[in-house]
């Protein structure tokens, strides 16, 4: 119960300051909550697979766990991203269905609010090559990067205001195991020029990186 109320007061604080992620460049809290614990060095490769491809918008991330969360810390700009599966890269895969969603933004009558979900599961079975061929140490990288790959695509549905999708880059539609896998994924000159006129973020000038 206590978690429960914790989760509703920051889904009344996050839509309350849903309109103020049109400033520029600064700092994004993310508070994170896994349905299992996750591997410390995949979540580690995450963070940093982050900040490379937001690099473009001059954003810093502040990570912090919703379920150790008390309330006392103040944050002007939060997105909540709750993890589905065992984001672990060694753990089996359950029996499920064919790959559905890597990722999804919730919205409420027509409002993208700052709240996403990403299916660990999904994300390993559509890597299960990748992940097959590549040593221990490698896996955690790979979904770590895949993790942050899925992050990144639904900040930028947040951040430019739209649920459209790009034919290119991280606002794409759908990723392949080799996109996930791949060493770079990242927005183009389109999707930066799509967040630059839709929230005011000054992003550089320059080519994506």
């Amino acid at each position: 119960m206590q978690h429960s109320m914790r989760f509703v007061l920051l889904m009344i604080s996050a839509t309350a300051l849903l309109g103020r992620m049109d400033r520029p460049a600064g700092t994004l809290t993310i508070y994170t909550q896994f349905a299992h614990p996750p591997s410390a060095l995949s979540v580690g490769h995450m963070h940093t697979e982050l900040d490379a491809i937001m690099l473009p918008f001059n954003l810093r991330f502040d990570w912090r766990s919703l379920e150790h969360s008390n309330g006392s810390g103040i944050a002007a700009e939060i997105v909540v991203v709750s993890f589905r599966g065992e984001c672990r890269p060694d753990t089996a895969l359950p029996a499920r269905s064919p790959v559905g969603s890597l990722g999804w933004t919730h919205i409420v009558d027509g409002e993208i609010l700052p709240f996403a979900d990403v299916d660990c599961d999904t994300i390993r079975e559509l890597m299960t090559s990748p992940l097959a061929i590549s040593p221990p140490m490698e896996r955690e990288a790979l979904l770590g990067r895949a993790m942050a790959r899925v992050i990144a695509h639904e900040l930028y549905h947040l951040l430019a205001h739209t649920t459209r999708h790009a034919s290119y880059g991280i606002a794409k539609a759908y990723y392949t195991g080799a996109d996930l896998a791949s060493q770079r994924l990242r927005f183009d000159e389109g999707q930066l020029r799509a967040v630059r006129e839709s929230s005011g973020r000054d992003a550089h000038t320059r080519p994506p990186l």
